[in-house]
């Protein structure tokens, strides 16, 4: 369910192939804030492009807020502050490595705001097969504790199922945000010494949570979640609790 909800800029072709390999290039800090990219020249010779396709990618990119041309001196990367971080895409392109620990607080608060509601919204909107959905991704995380990818496939469906259940137009268009939120956070989160496992008994209690009806307690539960996955980043990172500033 995970790949038909987030929506992305198309890979295919040389011109997606262009935007996209650009695009994770600065993201994971190869090209950094305030450097020249290479010129049309070089982009073309590198990509075996034409100078059109690349520089059709380069406005893709200067519309995320990546990239700016200046008047005879080049493209530059722009600061990180003047990024679109609403975008899938460029959300996508952040680096573990390159990602910094201000914007994984930023990121969680982000969780933080939008899926406990969604879960309150989930208990008392949730069809018999919006649950079912839910239910099958909590089955497929019990099924993958010894398998890191699948799991967290499989969690990242759960909660983008809930999200779902909402039935609420624009909390829909914001799944394709919070599911690339996810997959880096959970991408943080595989490489924590925990037992998948361990996040289970939260799940289920979500879950029971929506099925039953309990919107105050879903709501409840699906902190709770988040907060367990909080407390993953920070041991990864060192810290006694989630810096405050």
């Amino acid at each position: 369910m995970a790949e038909s909800v987030i929506r992305s800029y198309p890979r295919a072709g040389i011109h997606g192939r262009i935007v996209h390999e650009l695009g994770e290039e600065i993201g994971s800090g190869g090209l950094k804030p305030g450097e020249r990219l290479p010129g049309d020249a070089e982009l073309t010779e590198r990509f075996e492009a034409s100078r059109t396709a690349t520089r059709e990618a380069l406005k893709v990119l200067a519309s995320k807020g990546l990239i700016e041309a200046r008047q005879r001196a080049g493209t530059f990367v722009k600061p990180r502050e003047e990024w679109d971080l609403l975008d899938p895409d460029v959300l996508s392109w952040l680096s573990p490595e390159s990602i910094g620990e201000p914007l994984i607080d930023d990121l969680m608060e982000m969780r933080e705001v939008i899926e406990p509601v969604a879960a309150r919204f989930a208990a008392d909107r949730a069809s018999s097969e919006d649950i079912s959905k839910i239910e099958d991704a909590y089955e497929r995380m019990e099924k993958s504790k010894e398998d890191v990818q699948g799991f967290y496939e499989a969690d990242r469906d759960f909660h983008l199922a809930v999200l779902e259940s909402c039935h609420n137009q624009f909390i829909d268009r914001m799944s394709s945000i919070v599911g690339t939120i996810l997959a880096l956070t959970f991408q943080l989160q595989s490489e924590v010494d925990v037992p998948l496992g361990m996040g289970l008994p939260a799940h289920k209690e979500v879950l029971d949570r929506i099925r039953s009806g309990d919107k105050r307690g879903a709501e409840k539960a699906m902190r709770a979640t988040i907060g367990q996955g909080r407390r993953n980043l920070d041991d990864r990172m060192g810290r006694n609790s989630r810096r405050r500033r």
